[in-house]
């Protein structure tokens, strides 16, 4: 079971009593970035080149009972229609 969570954004998490644990989500999506080696060199970009935006879903995972046990925060390209289910299928066997 998964919930898409209200939250927004990261600004909207820091306002949430449950901000620690969107924090700790955050940094593992980021840690994981990193490891594949999704960021590299900041280049000039020629003119003309529009860059790919991005922005995070934050996502809560419940169990039968509807206890929250895992926040999910995904990093995702805003440019590409991002279907939820393929987001969530990524954190179904972990």
């Amino acid at each position: 079971w998964y919930r898409d969570q209200e939250s927004k954004s990261i600004k909207n998490c820091q306002q949430r009593n449950d901000w620690p644990k969107w924090k700790d989500a955050i940094e593992v999506e980021l840690d994981s970035l990193s490891k594949q080696k999704v960021f590299g060199l900041v280049v000039c970009t020629p003119e003309g080149v529009k860059l790919v935006g991005y922005k995070w879903v934050f996502v809560q995972k419940l169990n039968e009972n509807g206890k929250i046990v895992r926040y999910i925060a995904q990093l995702v390209a805003q440019r590409f229609s991002q279907d939820l289910t393929l987001i969530l299928k990524k954190h179904i066997h972990l």
